[in-house]
């Protein structure tokens, strides 16, 4: 059974140093993994972020709801962090800055304004850097481990080169994508929580990126695919889905996708994102206490920004009105938070976006021009090679990781699901198979 559908061991828990700290701090431990404890602080901590991330209330029924879900997640994040720390594989702080200046540049912002945000939900910013530091440590083991297994050839690389030349003659769909297994116990509880997920990830604004991190291994970044590289019915859904749309819980290989279309190419055209487009935008600070005299000002200044004819006159009019204006020109589209860019595809030259609601003010935008992409130039080799090299890592991975997580011990320490509480008479009865303390 994959990760997220574990048996609650209650017994045989080994050593017996672990079973006297639970005794004595069973109420700071929410699971144990094989050795390794994940804390109710830890939890908490990534329970605030799942709930920010996804603009979801901070309610107990919230974090309820929330809380098996996330757990799952931290008991893969633990088995890959404590495979990794037995291979004695170390990450450096300017390897995680480096990625947090990555996924910051994904979402179109400089670091600063990735920890102000972060600050800004409530959250600590070193709960994304614990999880960045257990992605880079497994990509890392796997490549150490599987290093010397993984060999691709040049006929391979000169097969895959005439494949993608062909490639670029079809319709291709770039795509990110939450994977929830189906616990085959309760498959009316797993579409609910399936469909639950994705009212929170369809909103606007909403960043699907973040929050597919949070959703275990088998979420994330998928890359372009085509129609015959995808399953019938994620197909059929996704080519006739908007870009930037995200899809509804598609039941695929027993589990559920809740997949984002982030791009598309059709045959023999560039990118949507390589677009480039021209863009006004108008930033109206609020007060602290918006008063209805207020409401009825910043109302006012949005009928006059919406009935401006130019972009010239949709600036002045934001001037006039004390407000922060700014006119991007002839930028890849890419370029936009990636957010932004579900909104600016959706609408036609000289429409208005907004207003929209940033902390403590409302922006408005206003597209100005659109140039159509060109087509995409042909890979290197040597970009081939490499793209190769990390799918069959890809692979491993996910074959090391179900080897690990079929043979782990876990105890859960808090009370979980009713549906869980029923099975723990069962669970107490199984045998337990500790995981090896090295990597096979």
């Amino acid at each position: 059974m994959f990760a997220f559908i574990i048996l609650i061991l209650f017994l045989n828990l080994t050593p017996s140093c672990v079973c006297a700290s639970m005794k004595s701090e069973q109420a700071l431990i929410a699971a144990v993994v094989n050795q390794h404890a994940i804390t109710e602080r830890e939890l908490e901590m990534r329970l605030d972020f799942a709930i920010a991330t996804l603009n979801m209330p901070n309610t107990k029924e919230s974090r309820d709801d929330m809380r098996y879900q996330v757990l799952q997640n931290l008991i893969v994040e633990k088995l890959q962090e404590s495979s990794a720390k037995e291979a004695e594989i170390k990450i450096t702080e300017k390897e995680v800055d480096k990625s947090l200046e990555n996924l910051a540049q994904d979402n179109g912002m400089a670091i600063e304004q990735l920890k102000e945000r972060f600050n800004a939900m409530g959250v600590k910013i070193e709960t994304l850097r614990n999880r960045m530091r257990a992605q880079l440590s497994w990509a890392r083991f796997i490549r150490a481990l599987f290093g010397s297994h993984v060999r691709v050839s040049d006929s391979d690389v000169e097969k895959e080169f005439d494949k993608v030349k062909r490639i670029l003659e079809t319709d291709q769909y770039e795509l990110i994508e939450i994977v929830l297994p189906i616990d085959d116990k309760n498959r009316a509880k797993s579409k609910q929580d399936a469909d639950r997920l994705y009212v929170q990830v369809s909103q606007p604004m909403t960043n699907f990126r973040l929050i597919a991190q949070q959703f275990g291994a088998q979420s994330g970044y998928v890359g372009w695919k085509t129609v015959r590289q995808m399953d019938e019915e994620v197909a059929r859904i996704i080519q006739n889905a908007p870009v930037g749309g995200v899809t509804r819980p598609i039941e695929s290989q027993n589990a559920y996708k809740i997949i984002k279309l982030i791009d598309k190419k059709l045959a023999g055209q560039g990118a949507f994102r390589s677009r480039k487009m021209s863009v006004a935008k108008v930033v109206i600070q609020l007060p602290e206490d918006m008063s209805e005299e207020n409401v009825m000002i910043l109302e006012t200044i949005v009928t006059h920004l919406k009935k401006a004819k130019s972009c010239k006159e949709f600036q002045q009019v934001g001037n006039d009105a004390n407000g922060q204006t700014a006119i991007v020109e002839k930028q890849p589209m890419s370029s936009f938070p990636e957010p932004l860019q579900v909104i600016l595809d959706q609408v036609a030259v000289n429409q208005i976006i907004g207003p929209i609601q940033e902390e403590q003010a409302v922006s408005l935008y206003r597209v100005c021009a659109v140039e159509n992409p060109e087509k995409d130039p042909l890979p290197t080799k040597a970009e081939v090679k490499e793209g190769l090299e990390q799918k069959e890592f890809s692979r491993q991975a996910v074959r090391l990781l179900n080897k690990l997580m079929s043979t782990a011990r876990i105890v859960i320490t808090h009370e979980e699901r009713k549906e869980d509480k029923r099975n723990v008479k069962k669970a107490e009865s199984a045998e337990s198979v500790p995981v090896p303390t090295h990597a096979p």
